[in-house]
């Protein structure tokens, strides 16, 4: 649906937009409840466990991820046609974030839900985090309403302030914690939702340090991730991990089912958008 609503939008090709519209339909008549959005099913829209998107020895029924980029999704489509429908979605969808996946007391989204949104393990996804704040953030823009402006900016403010002082080392950022154990990889895709979401507070808030750390964690992402072997793409693509000092893992392929320049690409069009 992104792509479509983006397609349309660079196009004005209108069968782009109906099919955005398509898809649109068939996940509000097939893969959600009164409650939220459900995970996987196969092709016959039958639920199946969701394994793709449980990882940390848990099978969820929501999930945190899924519920933020059926988010992104909706926003992009609200943002090229201004549909009201998929407005008032997007505004259920901040209810679900505010109300059931943001910890207050935690100063974090929690990740995996059961079928309840009850949380079922103790993990603190940074990346996710810092993703977050600035895809709300600039929802709420898209959307202008001041009542879910109050309730969500305080919430993206706590988010990127507590990922800045947990998990931001001074040049990268750390992968996760789960049970109160630091997952320390640098992952590729966290460090560039990192860059976006710092340069974000930066502009919400004026505070110095969230762009002075933007810019470190781009420093470090041209040192230490950016492939630069020869034969590899001519060194623009990045590894998909390393560790803090900068080693990379030779083990994990460049380019998978889950790893894909979505991530990385995305943060280039937002940082030019952002400073231009």
């Amino acid at each position: 649906m992104l792509s479509q609503s983006t397609f349309y939008e660079a196009s004005g090709d209108r069968e782009a937009l109906d099919k955005a519209y398509e898809l649109y339909d068939i996940i509000e008549t097939k893969m959600r409840d009164e409650l939220g959005y459900k995970e996987a099913f196969d092709e016959e829209f039958h639920e199946i466990d969701n394994e793709k998107l449980s990882e940390n020895g848990v099978i969820a029924q929501k999930t945190m991820n899924t519920l933020l980029h059926v988010f992104e999704a909706y926003t992009e489509l609200y943002r090229v046609d201004h549909n009201e429908k998929v407005a008032d979605k997007i505004k259920w969808m901040m209810d679900i974030l505010a109300e059931k996946v943001y910890n207050p007391k935690l100063h974090r989204q929690e990740v995996f839900f059961d079928d309840k949104w009850n949380s079922i393990i103790d993990l603190h996804s940074y990346g996710h985090d810092i993703e977050t704040a600035w895809l709300v953030d600039r929802s709420v823009d898209i959307l202008g309403d001041a009542d879910y402006e109050k309730k969500m900016t305080p919430i993206t403010k706590d988010l990127t302030d507590r990922i800045y002082r947990v998990a931001f080392n001074g040049s990268s950022l750390a992968n996760e914690c789960e049970k109160g154990v630091v997952n320390d990889w640098r992952i590729w895709w966290v460090q560039a939702e990192t860059v976006v979401g710092f340069i974000n507070g930066y502009e919400k808030t004026g505070k110095e340090e969230y762009l002075g750390a933007a810019e470190n964690v781009w420093h470090f992402i041209k040192e230490h991730l950016i492939d630069t072997r020869d034969g590899y793409a001519n060194g623009r693509e990045w590894y998909w991990r390393v560790k803090p000092a900068g080693t990379p893992d030779d083990t994990q392929p460049i380019v998978e089912p889950w790893k894909c320049p979505y991530h990385n690409g995305r943060m280039c069009f937002e940082v030019i958008r952002r400073i231009r």
